[in-house]
């Protein structure tokens, strides 16, 4: 690869870091919202009965090519028979995955007695599979063309509208059928965006013997990864559904949903735009090792600020949220080292897959289920839903260690500028909030919530500028280069 196409990747990849930022900066402000009214207005049993429709959904994903839109992604090149084929693989599956799940809807339904919602929720989720699975042909091919503007445009879009209509559904009573509606809105707003206006092409099935075999032998390699990181994502729910109830489970899955808020809102958004980045720069180590450093730095102070306010600002946080929520407080500090662990193992997972070594990561998930299944059921027995929140936090943290070390092999960077800074940050931010602990059992909640997670911010932030300050300067005059051809074209656009 040449020096102009590794700069011009470069280049691209910044541009569209910032729109996914800027789609990440409203998304997880109107997620925030949303969560906490949803909270405020449905029981801990809808969040429970939809975790567990959710849970077969996922298993459905299950049977169809789950690695095929990474296999369009990673591929050097893709011509209208790579897109007919592509297209004509990943329905079929789909639709193959939704009517057999359909069919044991029934029977599912008969199992779970006690959630007599279940089967109606499922297959109505099943439907809206068919939706997402196309939305998905459009992002996956924007997504290799470093488009992320228009998914960027799509997030947002789907992010107003279903924090507009989930909420009031909430409040006027649907249960957990608003939690439903929340995927109809959101899927069929991102249709709205990836079909009218950011259509890179339109779809016709066709097929190619070799094209198929070629993006069938890149999607075994992920298939296996994916069936792991299913039990991985999903045991835990299908334990506390089966042997605690739906009560349980809707207490774990909403301190779950916050511990994963950093991965969704940050790492999922930065890792897709570094994904591209990454399969493109997978022969120049030095572009590769600068591109896997940077994301994993933001990456690793991002977790780790995000990870002081979820434990030290939890109790005003559930007090606010009234006695009903008060039984998930522990569950929701335990979860602080998923908190931590979790984008960076996402990460570091990504870049192993981007560089075709998706076998490395597959065996890391081998040995995640080893370790979390017994865990749960042993801890889960012994503690409830406390212990399953700890057999998750010691899985995830098993999980990173070993990405982390098999990342040296392909990247070179300083472990010491990468964890030292922010590890003494959050050592000294955490102290003093705890030293002041009188001082905020002094407040109303609200008030201690703020304040405990300004503080956070100042110190924490603070020291990270303190002794970060012309690294960051460098970042921030590369980024500027970036930005203002943006700005003036937004510009020229408003004059004209």
């Amino acid at each position: 690869m040449s020096q102009n196409d590794s700069n011009h990747i470069v280049g691209r990849t910044i541009h569209s870091s910032l729109y996914s930022l800027i789609a990440s900066t409203v998304t997880i402000t109107l997620g925030f919202i949303r969560f906490i009214l949803l909270l405020y207005f449905l029981l801990p049993e809808d969040f429970g009965v939809f975790t567990q429709a959710m849970l077969f959904i996922t298993l459905a994903a299950q049977i169809r090519l789950p690695g095929l839109d990474l296999a369009v992604i990673q591929r050097q090149e893709v011509n209208e028979p790579v897109r007919r084929t592509y297209f004509s693989m990943k329905m079929g599956s789909l639709v193959v995955s939704v009517l057999i799940m359909a069919a044991a809807a029934p029977f599912i339904g008969a199992v779970y007695s006690a959630m007599p919602l279940l089967t109606g929720i499922l297959l109505a989720l099943l439907t809206l599979d068919i939706f997402k699975g196309l939305n998905g042909v459009q992002e996956a091919l924007l997504r290799r063309e470093l488009a992320f503007k228009q998914i960027a445009i799509a997030d947002i879009t789907s992010a107003i509208f279903t924090t507009i209509v989930t909420p009031y559904l909430a409040w006027r009573g649907y249960g957990a059928w608003s939690l439903v509606a929340e995927v109809f809105v959101g899927q069929v707003s991102r249709a709205g965006i990836l079909w009218f206006s950011a259509r890179v092409w339109w779809p016709r099935p066709g097929w190619n013997k070799e094209i198929a075999a070629d993006l069938w032998q890149f999607n075994s390699k992920l298939w296996g990864a994916s069936a792991l990181s299913f039990v991985i994502d999903r045991f835990d729910d299908f334990w506390i559904g089966q042997g605690l109830g739906s009560e349980s489970l809707g207490y774990y899955s909403r301190a779950y949903e916050a511990a994963r808020y950093p991965r969704r809102v940050i790492a999922l958004p930065l890792s897709t735009v570094f994904f591209s980045t990454y399969a493109r720069l997978q022969d120049d180590r030095q572009r590769l090792s600068q591109a896997f450093f940077r994301l994993t730095s933001l990456l690793v102070r991002a977790s780790f600020g995000f990870s002081l306010i979820f434990i030290l600002a939890a109790p005003e946080f559930i007090a606010l949220l009234g006695d009903t929520w008060q039984p998930m407080l522990v569950t929701f500090q335990l979860m602080i080292v998923y908190t931590l662990l979790d984008p960076l193992a996402v990460g570091a997972g990504d870049l192993l897959i981007a560089i075709g070594r998706p076998e490395l990561p597959f065996r890391t998930n081998i040995v995640q289920v080893i370790v979390f299944i017994p865990a749960v059921i042993l801890l889960g027995s012994w503690l409830g839903i406390v212990g399953v929140a700890l057999a998750a936090n010691l899985m995830i943290g098993v999980g990173a260690v070993i990405l982390f070390r098999l990342t040296h092999r392909f990247v070179d960077y300083s472990a010491r500028r990468l964890w030292l800074w922010p590890s003494l940050a959050f050592l000294v931010a955490g102290a003093v909030i705890l030293l002041l602990d009188s001082f905020w059992l002094t407040l109303a909640p609200w008030l201690a919530l703020l304040g405990k997670s300004g503080l956070i911010c100042l110190v924490y932030g603070g020291l990270l500028f303190l002794v970060e300050k012309e690294e960051i300067g460098h970042s921030s005059q590369m980024v500027w280069r970036q930005v203002q051809p943006l700005l003036a074209s937004f510009k020229m656009r408003s004059r004209g």
